[in-house]
């Protein structure tokens, strides 16, 4: 279906004109729309690289990406509506419906069982785990259902915290404030919690809150309020589940009833601690989906307290329980400050205490501070009924009485992150260049890394630590969960204190980065920047890199793929990212099947090129809209804003590319046409190729090719808008004289190919772009360039190269594999190769850009040459279709083969670095064979494949004519009939001096012609359809001297 009528009014030619006052309007809501459009189409981006990137993000981030992204959706329907008579009312409901099912994703729905602001733990239920989290609730299984003694207590429900966030007005405050923070910036997470911490202390509890504290602490016991100690601890939803949560949230101890307020809002304020903020960002939480539970329990006095594993969490036992403990409050112990004063296992299947030392185990005697060991009994009998009743093993939280009375305290699943089979097999044994740093500390997590140590002073403190990268093994002191932030981005961690149940040792297996700790003197024995291999499972540190060991190491999943936020995200993208109208041309293609966002923008952007190029539609209306001519696979339509267009055009002229004296236009335009940019496939077109599409009636129309493409244009400004198929560039650049004003944006996004070849392609693309100066922003499968305040001829030679560079990529994403492609293509594009995914051939004449045609290096008597062999065109038409054409044409037949050879295929090798304007050149041409023709010649002023002049001589015809063609069609300039022979040589030159072009045969005179245009352009070699021609001493001489090329 074409939108775009012939220019001709009626049998009158006219000039073109100018912009009048209606299409002035017009133009100024097709920029708006333009405008609009660049901008979703990089929202869109990054929206898609938040998903794909697999790296930690907000909902609140999306959420807002999504808002900017539908204004300006809005805004592109908007400027639609008034660029077009037509009404869009239905786009704009189906895009509000939209809105409505993205927001409805985005906004968490959470069913709640109680209103109550504060529940005893005895009457907390399995259905309160939403209400109260998972360690009140856990501690309520105990408490009820298992007979087990834990300290009597209540639980702060979300309720409470929803009820002081909305009476203060912190809900929208904190969804604000994370929406504007970067995931990947620790200090903007660190400014952003304490800013929240801050609000969150600050603002009182209401009277509600307040009094429901002090009725449920009056009702704990029967002591007095003054003698009455909590411990106000976080059960927020989310915690010890399947994430632990571990040491993320503050504990606060020795609490006075008339102080639980405060100590209240002190852990709800934990919340927004960096590590926290950070723990929840890496596993993918959304901060809406984690409100803050707090769980008050009285204070104990124990003599022993500790952790209890019901498995080895690293996976080397599952047969014993590893318990540690401490005298007093275990608070040093999980926070990883003090490694464990007592550490032993115990037996699943029988109740016995072992001590592991060595390769072996043995009974602990009574001397080692245990007695006999059965005060332990209640505790292995506890860590057995857990165990069946949770059926997973366990982390338990514990505590002892002077009086040998067991507390559970704390009940959550265990992690056990087992070993690759190749590295738990792997002996420990010395490797020679590599010696031992340390030898002993307990592994907390086990694998095998190598990278660069950087020490880590004072983790409470070293809030963005100097020198953290990828490579990075964190070293200090203490195994501190201030730590957190960091663990995720890096290899390792090795400590000289703290033990296996650390709350740090259970967040670096939940992140599978290995850990070594308790190594007594790490921070002695290792410097900043040396390079080490620790092999924590064994609780070695080795000096440089053991390749025998990092060779089998393996990447880890990072928590935030198939986490909760990762998912929804991956929902939302569904009503976001596919595109359903692919093409134009449908029925389809209407506002009724826009299914997504993507759908809305290209239906938007295609129905304003139409509306914005549809002046000739109207018999009455002239418009300097016109389609222009051109050699390459894109539909191209341009508007004149003033000076854009060569003088003198008429509605009856058909106008190409060149025809376009646009400076930024123009200089683009030679480097989308240069000779070594192949548009016919990804590789070069031969006779048979070519046949096949001619004979087979599959030649691609153009508008399928590349879609409906435009150009807004005056003297020194360009807005072009192209697409390539699947493949969509916007250009626009300033180029003048002022160089402060001279500019070049590009944005460059789709393809057909998968995510990660166009993400491939949109790095090579920048790498190129890099090196010519561009600054460059890559989001996903989109690419956005900007260069600067170049002078005019830098910028146009930029602009050459920016052409160039879109010729190349177009076909890339459906052909990078890997990586290490992109820079050898970015080298290739530098050498002057860019038809880069043609397979070399040793044979082929290296110093010329070839496309059509089967050119051949030849050596005769020592002399280099070059060969045309068309015989395979005669002889594949012969074979292949001669006795169905017959069937078909009859005696048609041979005027069909003729008409072929003589209008359509005309194989030519264009000299690389030609160019020239007034010159002279010259080659040597011998005619061997040929059925259809034996003609050969020099071509010159060649523009682009479609664009040239060439003056050939034909050993059939007995002439030599000079041609011209425009647009790919050939008109014969000047002819002179004279005997040319077969299998000789004839030498034919050119002399080309303004419009003036002078040829030569044999060094005589032969033919002048005076062309409408400056010969201007490249230097070849040319023939036509099935002839076989050997050339030889092509030379030619320009300004800058004599250049021999074979």
């Amino acid at each position: 279906m074409s939108f775009f009528n012939k220019e001709k009014t009626g049998d009158t030619c006219e000039l073109l004109p100018g912009l009048n006052a209606e299409e002035t309007a017009r133009y100024r809501h097709f920029r708006a729309l333009l405008d609009h459009n660049r901008g979703a189409l990089t929202l869109m981006s990054d929206l898609e690289q938040t998903y794909y990137n697999n790296r930690p993000f907000t909902m609140q981030n999306v959420e807002r990406d999504f808002n900017r992204l539908l204004a300006e959706v809005d805004g592109m329907v908007q400027s639609l509506s008034g660029l077009s008579s037509e009404g869009f009312d239905r786009l704009t409901a189906i895009l509000n419906s939209l809105r409505r099912n993205v927001l409805e994703e985005l906004t968490p729905m959470v069913r709640w069982e109680t209103d109550e602001l504060t529940l005893p733990l005895d009457a907390i239920e399995v259905r309160h785990g939403k209400d109260v989290g998972n360690k009140a609730a856990n501690l309520a299984v105990m408490r009820r259902d298992l007979g087990l003694s834990t300290p009597d207590g209540f639980a702060i429900t979300t309720a409470a915290y929803r009820l002081f966030l909305q009476e203060n007005n912190l809900a929208g405050f904190i969804h604000e404030t994370l929406a504007e923070v970067s995931a990947h910036d620790p200090g903007a997470l660190e400014a952003a919690g304490r800013k929240i911490r801050e609000r969150i202390m600050e603002n009182p509890l209401p009277e509600e809150i307040h009094e429901a504290l002090a009725t449920a602490a009056n009702k704990l016991s029967g002591r007095g309020a003054s003698e009455l100690r909590l411990a106000v601890r976080s059960s927020a939803i989310g915690e010890d589940g399947e994430i632990s949560f571990a040491g993320q949230y503050t504990s606060v101890l020795n609490v006075m009833a008339s102080e639980l307020g405060k100590a209240y809002k002190q852990v709800v304020a934990s919340k927004y601690s960096t590590r926290a903020f950070s723990y929840r960002i890496h596993h993918g939480l959304d901060d809406r989906e984690t409100p803050m539970a707090v769980l008050v329990l009285e204070m104990i006095e124990p003599l022993l307290a500790g952790v209890l594993y019901t498995a080895d969490p690293v996976g080397m036992d599952q047969k014993t329980i590893r318990v540690s403990a401490m005298e007093g409050l275990g608070d040093a112990l999980v926070g990883g400050e003090a490694s464990p004063m007592r550490s032993f296992l115990m037996e699943k299947n029988e109740f016995k205490i072992l001590n592991r030392e060595g390769e072996g185990s043995q009974e602990v005697s009574s001397s080692e501070g245990f007695g006999d060991g059965e005060e332990f009994k209640p505790l292995w009998e506890a860590a057995i009924q857990l165990e069946k009743h949770f059926s997973r093993p366990l982390d338990i939280e514990w505590a002892m009485d002077a009086g040998n009375r067991l507390f559970m305290l704390q009940v959550r699943p265990l992690m056990v992150v087992a070993e690759p089979g190749e590295q738990s097999q792997e002996t420990t044994r010395d490797y020679p260049g590599h010696p031992i740093l340390i030898e002993g500390g307990k592994c907390a997590s086990g694998g095998i890394v190598a990278g660069r140590v950087l020490m880590m002073q004072n983790p409470e403190t070293d809030s963005t630590p100097s020198g953290l990268d990828p490579d990075t093994i964190l070293v200090s002191r203490t195994a501190s969960t201030a730590m957190t932030p960091w663990i995720s981005k890096v290899k390792g961690v090795i400590t000289d204190m703290g033990g296996v149940a650390s709350h740090l040792a259970s967040v670096a297996r939940e992140f599978g980065v290995p850990a070594l700790f308790d190594t007594k003197n790490a921070t002695e024995v290792l410097r900043n920047g040396l390079e080490i291999t620790l092999w924590a499972s064994r609780s070695r540190v080795y000096g440089g890199e053991v390749e025998e060991l990092t060779r089998s190491i393996h990447p880890v999943k990072r928590p935030i793929f198939a986490s909760p936020v990762h998912l929804r995200m991956q929902r939302l993208l569904d009503s976001i990212s596919p595109l359903n109208l692919t093409d134009p041309d449908s029925p389809q293609f209407n506002q009724d099947e826009c299914r997504t966002i993507h759908d809305i923008i290209r239906f938007c952007h295609e129905i304003s090129v139409r509306e914005m190029f549809r002046f000739g539609e109207v018999a009455e209306r002239i418009s300097n809209t016109v389609r222009l001519r051109v050699t390459i696979p894109v539909s191209l339509f341009a508007m004149d804003l003033g000076g854009g267009f060569s003088s003198g055009l008429t509605t009856c002229d058909e106008i190409n590319a060149h025809d376009v004296i646009s400076v930024p236009f123009r200089s683009i335009w030679k480097g989308l046409t240069h000779p070594g940019v192949n548009w016919s496939s990804t590789i070069a077109v031969g006779a048979h190729n070519f046949m096949s599409l001619m004979v087979g009636g599959t030649l691609p129309r153009e508008g399928r090719l590349g879609g409906g493409s435009y150009a807004l244009v005056s003297h020194d400004y360009m807005n072009l808008s192209m697409r390539f198929g699947y493949h969509f560039a916007t250009i626009d650049a300033l180029c003048g004289e002022d160089s402060e004003h001279n500019y070049v944006r590009l944005q460059f996004a789709g393809g057909a190919g998968a995510y990660y070849g166009r993400s491939l392609r949109i790095q090579y693309m920048a790498n190129v772009l890099n090196r010519l100066g561009f600054e460059t922003t890559l989001k996903g499968d989109l690419i956005e360039a900007a260069l600067n305040r170049l002078d005019q001829g830098p910028m146009e030679e930029s602009l050459d190269q920016l052409g160039r560079l879109l010729g190349t990529s177009r076909l890339l994403d459906m052909a990078l594999k890997n990586a290490k492609q992109v820079e050898g293509l970015t080298d290739d594009f530098f050498q002057g190769k860019y038809d880069i995914l043609e397979p070399v051939r040793e044979d082929a004449p290296g110093n010329f850009h070839l496309i059509t045609g089967n050119w051949k290096k030849k050596t005769m008597d020592a002399t280099p040459m070059i060969l045309q062999d068309g015989s395979d065109f005669s002889s594949w038409i012969t074979a292949g279709v001669s006795k169905a054409m017959m069937l078909v044409m009859g005696k048609r037949y041979q005027e069909f083969l003729d008409n072929i050879g003589a209008y359509h295929y005309f194989p030519m090798a264009i000299a690389k670095d030609s160019h020239m304007t007034d010159g002279t050149a010259r080659v040597r041409v011998k005619p061997l064979s040929g059925i259809i023709d034996q003609a050969g010649g020099l071509a010159f002023a060649i523009r682009d494949w479609g664009n040239y002049f060439v003056f050939r001589i034909n050993a059939l015809e007995h002439n030599a004519i000079l041609f011209e063609f425009r647009n790919g069609r050939r008109v014969e300039r000047v002819r002179f009939d004279l005997q040319v022979r077969v299998q000789e040589w004839h030498e034919l030159g050119v002399k080309i001096q303004g419009c003036n072009v002078q040829a030569f045969l044999e060094n005589r005179p032969l033919l002048e012609y005076e062309a409408d245009r400056p010969l201007d352009g490249y230097v070849g070699l040319w023939t036509k359809a099935d002839s076989v021609i050997l050339f030889h001493g092509l030379a030619f001489e320009i300004s800058a001297g004599k250049t021999m090329m074979e």
